[in-house]
């Protein structure tokens, strides 16, 4: 998509439907915002936010990081160290000038083992919050060490960002943090008008008029398609941005577009979480990627979940018709038989890594 393309064609400076980050055009969620900023306003030490890839929790985050005030130190962090001794180096460089030489010199007995003490010398008063993403993919070890710090650092708030995954593994390995954890924010989809306002900020940063090209019929199928993900909604735009590029279309309408799928409605992982047991590992064997047929379903299945095989695939095949019928699972034919994989919305709000 050429920049002459997209002025000669649309009027706009550049493509907005790249993947960049940009904070000043966060949308949405504006629930889950306002009860992060209110626990940080309370003193919350810890927070937790978790969505799936694509839910927008890294825009959230330098949302809220660029736009809360009241203290004096942020900073925000792509990815957890997995070696405890990183975070001298995180906590360390960014207190106050100075403080980064001064900690590291050799003969100061600076360790991990008194580096709160240190840290509540040099920030007194002050406040620090720090923003951690990918949590998911941090060791125990390191997040060991991080709930120890963070206790013991009086005046530091923060908030991990991850997968769903990051807080089952809380849950499982590190029940001392779990309970530490003051406030949960759950990312999921954007809602239709939520959407309309993504595109029409997109756009607008790059010199153009409200949705245009796009119809509201567009951004009514854009959201049916994407079921109103981020990341997917802004690939998509790009995609058929692209297409009406190389067909020298300006507008794109519905006639441009395929035909339109049932709506999708704002989705969360508690709808997931709510179904019975045998359902949701069903799920979870459908998200481990591929298409599969009700027998090799069942061969993922733990032995102490069916005892009785032929039980099990007659059993599974009824609950494959149930997860069917309410819009979990989708299912096509092959050769001879049928091969089932998950929705499109559940398929993104599942990912683990």
């Amino acid at each position: 998509m050429s920049d002459e393309n997209i002025v000669k064609l649309f009027g706009w400076d550049s493509n907005p439907f790249t993947f960049r980050i940009l904070p000043e055009l966060f949308v949405g969620y504006n629930g889950e915002i306002k009860g992060i900023v209110e626990g940080l306003t309370s003193g919350d030490k810890f927070s937790l936010l978790v969505g799936p890839t694509g839910s927008g929790k890294t825009t959230l985050l330098k949302h809220v990081k660029d736009s809360f005030p009241g203290f004096k130190y942020t900073f925000y962090l792509p990815k957890p160290p997995k070696d405890p001794d990183d975070w001298m180096m995180i906590f360390g460089r960014f207190i106050k000038p100075g403080f980064f030489k001064s900690l590291f010199s050799r003969n100061n007995g600076v360790n991990i083992y008194n580096l709160s003490e240190k840290v509540n010398e040099r920030l007194g008063n002050d406040k620090f919050l720090l923003f951690v993403d990918e949590c998911h993919e941090a060791s125990i070890e390191s997040l060991e060490w991080l709930r120890s710090l963070v206790d013991n650092i009086d005046n530091l708030s923060i908030i991990l960002a991850g997968l769903p995954v990051f807080e089952n593994m809380l849950k499982s390995n590190l029940e001392t943090f779990n309970r530490r954890i003051n406030k949960k924010t759950e990312l999921g989809n954007l809602t239709k008008p939520e959407t309309r306002e993504l595109v029409k900020k997109r756009i607008e940063s790059v010199g153009g008029d409200d949705i245009k090209p796009f119809t509201s019929g567009t951004i009514e199928y854009i959201y049916q398609t994407t079921g109103g993900f981020p990341r997917e909604v802004i690939r998509m735009c790009g995609e058929l941005t692209n297409k009406a590029i190389k067909s020298n279309i300006s507008t794109i309408d519905t006639d441009f577009l395929k035909e339109n799928d049932t709506p999708v409605s704002r989705v969360s992982m508690d709808t997931i979480d709510s179904l019975p047991e045998r359902q949701k590992l069903i799920l979870d064997v459908l998200s481990q990627g591929g298409d599969f047929t009700p027998s090799e379903i069942v061969r993922k299945l733990d032995d102490e979940v069916y005892k009785n095989r032929d039980n099990a695939i007659r059993s599974v095949n009824n609950l494959l018709r149930r997860l069917m019928k309410d819009g979990f699972v989708d299912r096509k034919r092959v050769g001879k038989t049928y091969k089932y994989v998950l929705a499109g919305k559940f398929k993104t709000l599942m990912v683990e890594a």
